[in-house]
């Protein structure tokens, strides 16, 4: 069932929709969009947000990072409810490329939306009147992205609905409500003062100290608390990423007039999600024929007349992250040092702290750490070059996690044997422990 709902506020100049298939995706149409720059992404995306006086945002991840956010009146939705850019849901679909989908309602008009590389285009996600508005708008898209592939979907209907609004909500899709500061200086003054006197009067009586140690039900609290950073950090060894790579060779290469341009493949917990896309070569090329030879559970997509996807899923390639064991001793950087020869760039930012939120006890001070949890850090990672060069990860023991691999065929980058036509991208992060 679907539950449509509308507002607009004096401030905003479109209207702002809210779209529910199920009880649990409430997706929003017509958000606003802005570049973001800056060091710590989501501390510098929170703040604007704040300034823009939103009441929910969220950031894209880079490259091209985007901050969307969005004022929501209390009376659209409940306030526990929780909510997704239907936007970011789009982009994060079509993570590769540059494509745009055109959504007619049947009260609202019609809705447009952009995305390049997966992320959402400013002055797209609005709703337009007449379709010659969309029309003019795509124009300027496309003199900007001359690949740029339109969708043209039929007239919403809930029970028809997108497949990629129809998925799972993407966690980058979601939406986070941001809360009012309190402003309570005076009761803030009164409270250290107060704490001030309580410990003064502790050391006046002497008492005893007392060493800290976790009980078990702080014990429970860091257990749960490790296992959401793990589940946010599954570990992929080198043996799962030849198992993805594996998949690939069942891609098409050419087939009736079609050829493989890119694959693109993304993790979500256990599993990795992959989407290959196809350009039509031929003006007798027909989606049938593609559709044909899509091997045995993979999914068939036509994006337009001239391109495609085949989508499938490569299930358990990766393993939870043991963040209570010490990984094997090994010198990653001298080994990566050794075999970047064979590849166009193999790039590595500097150490940030893992962080891992201490759960609090039951006075609401952060509970103490456990001797068995290990501090961590982890860098960026990113590695590119041709596919025949990635054999030669096999060796490293270090702990991973990938969070985009991808292949461009007839790319023809790199020099010397490093250059080919099969280029792999690897973006991911690398996890040590702190000495």
């Amino acid at each position: 069932m679907s539950i449509l709902e509308s507002a607009r506020t004096p401030e905003d100049k479109e209207a702002l929709h809210v779209i529910s298939l199920t009880a649990d995706s409430h997706f929003l149409f017509g958000m606003n969009w802005t570049p973001l720059l800056g060091g710590r992404l989501a501390k510098v995306g929170r703040k604007r947000a704040r300034l823009l006086q939103a009441t929910h945002y969220l950031v894209g991840s880079e490259p091209g990072a985007v901050l969307g956010y969005v004022k929501v009146k209390e009376s659209m939705v409940s306030q526990k409810a929780s909510l997704y850019s239907a936007a970011m849901q789009y982009a994060r679909a079509f993570p590769s490329g540059t494509v745009a989908c055109v959504l007619p309602h049947p009260d609202y008009g019609y809705w447009l939306v952009a995305a390049h590389e997966g992320a959402v285009l400013v002055k797209t996600d609005t709703w337009f009147a007449q379709l010659e508005q969309v029309d003019a708008l795509l124009e300027v898209l496309n003199a900007r992205f001359p690949d740029l592939a339109v969708c043209r979907l039929p007239l919403f209907d809930a029970s028809s609905a997108p497949d990629w609004l129809c998925a799972v909500p993407h966690d980058q899709s979601s939406l986070t409500r941001l809360t009012k500061p309190r402003r309570h200086s005076f009761l803030v003054g009164v409270s250290i003062l107060v704490m001030l006197v309580l410990l003064f009067m502790t050391k006046m009586h002497g008492s005893p100290n007392i060493e800290p140690e976790v009980v078990p039900n702080q014990r429970a609290h860091w257990e749960d608390a490790l296992r959401k950073v793990a589940e946010a950090y599954p570990i992929h060894t080198a043996l799962h990423i030849a198992r993805i790579m594996e998949h690939w060779r069942r891609a098409p290469l050419y087939g009736a007039g079609w050829k493989l341009k890119h694959i693109q493949c993304e993790p979500r917990r256990l599993e990795w999600r992959c989407m290959a896309r196809y350009n039509r070569e031929h003006r007798l090329a027909l989606n049938q024929t593609l559709a044909s030879i899509t091997p045995p559970g993979w999914s068939f997509q036509p994006i337009d007349l001239d391109h495609a996807v085949l989508t499938w899923i490569v299930e358990d390639t990766a393993q939870p992250f043991d963040l209570k064991t010490m990984p094997p001793s090994e010198d990653w950087m001298s080994y990566l040092q050794h075999v970047s020869s064979v590849f166009e760039s193999v790039q590595i930012s500097s150490s940030n702290r893992l962080t891992i939120n201490a759960p609090l006890d039951d006075h609401g001070a952060p509970s103490t750490r456990p001797d068995d949890v290990l501090s961590w850090q982890k860098r960026t990672i990113s590695i590119k070059g041709p596919l025949r060069s990635f054999a030669a990860l096999s060796g490293l023991t270090t702990p991973f996690h990938w969070r985009n691999i991808s292949l461009s065929v007839d790319a023809m980058s790199g020099s010397g044997i490093a250059r080919s036509q099969l280029v792999v991208q690897l973006i991911g992060d690398l996890f040590e422990t702190v000495q």
